[in-house]
């Protein structure tokens, strides 16, 4: 498991979700042969998911720390869809027939109905504040199954994370640890 992804696991556990990272599902798309249609499975790869009661997350999870970070270029509502511009790596995002499986997908597998799943991006840096302000809107404009999808910055996440690690009770994980020794040491106020 990514670092990253394992913050935004302690995030969503904090909030009362069940979590698993790197979950596959199967995706079947047509192959670019024009003689004949042909099918291929693939399985995409989900990087969170999380699931309480009454709502079930899928989620991309990009840290970006050390780089540029993620650039409205990245999405499909923010290019040119003609020239395919935009980058595989948001393919969830950016393609139907993979939002649509991915769905379809959850829905048998755990049994939520299309009304009760979430696409997220959980984001560390984005290549911008214009970028986040666009890809967070864009987004959020943007409905996969019957809800928009819902972008994270590495605040919301820190926060949540922050107020966690307030808690009296223990829990033994890497992240909670780590901010309550930085606040005990009194490097955290």
């Amino acid at each position: 498991m990514e670092a990253f992804e394992h913050i935004v696991k302690v995030y969503l556990e904090s909030h009362d979700y069940i979590v698993t990272t790197n979950v596959k599902f199967p995706v079947r798309i047509r192959t670019k042969k024009a003689k004949y249609p042909e099918y291929q499975t693939h399985g995409h790869e989900v990087d969170i998911v999380a699931a309480k009661s009454d709502s079930l997350i899928l989620g991309s999870v990009k840290s970006f720390f050390g780089s540029k970070g993620v650039s409205r270029k990245a999405f499909r509502v923010s290019t040119d869809e003609a020239d395919g511009s935009y980058l595989v790596g948001y393919d969830m995002f950016n393609k139907p027939e993979i939002s649509k499986a991915i769905i379809e997908g959850a829905e048998q597998r755990y049994g939520y109905r299309k009304s009760q799943i979430h696409f997220c991006l959980f984001v560390g840096k984005f290549k911008s504040k214009d970028d986040e302000e666009i890809i967070t809107k864009e987004l959020s404009n943007l409905k996969i199954g019957d809800n928009p999808v819902k972008v994270y910055n590495v605040r919301d996440v820190s926060e949540g994370l922050l107020k966690a690690a307030e808690s009296k009770t223990y829990i033994d994980d890497p992240v909670l640890t780590t901010l309550k020794a930085l606040r005990q040491s009194g490097y955290l106020k």
